[in-house]
């Protein structure tokens, strides 16, 4: 993906990288408390900002340009492709998928954050610099956008669909649990995070097992429950519903196995 690539897919952020190369006091993504706090938030990000993110993105990158038996698009063998099932969806709120660099390195059939792309949301790479900058941008709308991540203060997502706007922006962060939380730790802490309920491995089953996970769902399945709780409308959520058993249906037939 090109820089004029990744500006053209985020003009809803109403900004541009260049320019934002310098930190000014506005457009840090973060509340004005004082010096010090900015430079900790700069800090905590540039952790991730680290040889091994480019080279990620370098393999993802090269993983597009020739995915070698596989679908670009999908991840799945070509045999298994799936997105010619999946549904035709213009999603309401702005959807941002933050992938760990790592992540996104290792493009997995295992992902299933990757079928939210699939169905128009905006793939961004935690620890690319211009990616970085363009979600911190983004995050300066904290009545507007909503993180979906079960941080100790987040709110139930179904009271969100009490109030008078729903988000207009959705940001989804994927991968390991220690990865996402420190991802969830440099984003503004003005933005709300929120929490699904109604997810469950029974309903959607899953591609990866987790050691004491006692039901612990990926990350689309908590997408498609965040859908639901915030009241969107029942034929979208239906069709995510539809299109995450789709998905999940090729990497089971990729894996030879029964769904579980």
């Amino acid at each position: 993906m090109t820089e004029a690539e990744i500006c053209s897919n985020h003009d809803a952020c109403h900004t541009s990288i260049a320019g934002s190369s310098e930190p000014e006091e506005v457009g840090s993504g973060f509340p004005r408390k004082s010096t010090d706090a900015r430079t900790d938030a700069r800090r905590a990000l540039q952790r991730f900002q680290t040889p091994t993110a480019q080279k990620c993105w370098d393999s993802f990158c090269r993983f597009r340009e020739d995915p070698c038996g596989k679908c670009a698009r999908c991840w799945r063998m070509t045999r298994f492709c799936c997105c010619s099932v999946l549904p035709q969806l213009k999603l309401r709120p702005e959807v941002l998928v933050v992938f760990h660099s790592e992540e996104l390195g290792q493009h997995t059939a295992t992902n299933t954050a990757n079928l939210l792309v699939c169905l128009g949301a905006k793939l961004l790479c935690c620890g690319l610099p211009e990616h970085d900058l363009l979600l911190r941008e983004c995050l300066e709308d904290p009545v507007g956008t909503v993180v979906l991540f079960p941080s100790a203060d987040a709110v139930q997502a179904a009271s969100l669909s009490t109030t008078a706007a729903l988000p207009r922006r959705i940001v989804v962060l994927d991968g390991g649990w220690a990865q996402c939380k420190k991802m969830n730790e440099w984003m503004n802490p003005a933005v709300a995070r929120c929490v699904v309920s109604t997810a469950s491995r029974e309903e959607f089953g899953g591609t990866r097992r987790y050691k004491g996970g006692n039901g612990r769902v990926q990350t689309a399945a908590a997408f498609v429950a965040l859908m639901r709780e915030l009241g969107e409308e029942p034929a979208q959520v239906e069709a995510l519903s539809a299109g995450l058993v789709r998905f999940m249906a090729s990497f089971e037939a990729q894996m030879g196995r029964s769904r579980t």
